[in-house]
């Protein structure tokens, strides 16, 4: 298997992204999920969340570099334009959002007067003031943005399992690991 893309599927590196973050973004629903429970606050599993926040916000610039220099594979023949567009419109909410989401979260952290840490090897620079305020709407933000989320990969999961067996074509099987 290719490290690079071609016109017709997805290289390795490609893959390992998208399954990788789609397995990162799951974990992440689980720890923001958790966090008005006591015993994952004792554990401390707050500062994960924050961490595999700006892991992700990592890996979607990396993937930006990626995407730039390996063509995307081409749509199977058929592809109307107003699914050409809804795909490519999905692909570009999820770069944005999940590249705001970790933004807002650092927000959320640093207006209630927190630091946010990478998994303790660094801490990003304060750039929010303590603020209640700005922490209620940035935390409205924060989780309004990852319900759009989960809403968006929901409809990309049905997608794929649409292209896989309503129209029986290739799209499904270009991005499989196998």
């Amino acid at each position: 298997m290719s490290s690079g893309n071609t016109s017709n599927s997805y290289g390795w590196v490609a893959k390992t992204f998208h399954w990788g973050m789609f397995l990162i973004i799951l974990g992440q629903y689980w720890l923001g999920g958790n966090f008005k429970d006591e015993a994952y606050r004792e554990l401390g599993l707050a500062g994960y969340h924050f961490s595999v926040g700006l892991l992700i916000l990592f890996l979607i610039l990396l993937r930006f570099a990626w995407r730039a220099k390996n063509p995307v594979p081409e749509l199977p023949d058929g592809t109307g334009n107003l699914q050409a567009l809804g795909a490519h419109g999905l692909h570009i909410l999820f770069y944005i959002l999940l590249t705001i989401l970790p933004l807002v979260g650092i927000a959320v952290v640093q207006a209630r007067g927190g630091t946010v840490s990478f998994f303790g090897l660094f801490s990003i620079p304060r750039v929010i003031e303590k603020a209640e305020s700005t922490a209620d709407m940035a935390a409205s933000m924060h989780g309004l943005f990852a319900k759009v989320t989960l809403l968006c990969i929901l409809l990309h999961i049905i997608m794929a399992l649409y292209h896989h067996y309503g129209k029986k074509d290739n799209v499904l099987r270009r991005m499989l690991p196998w």
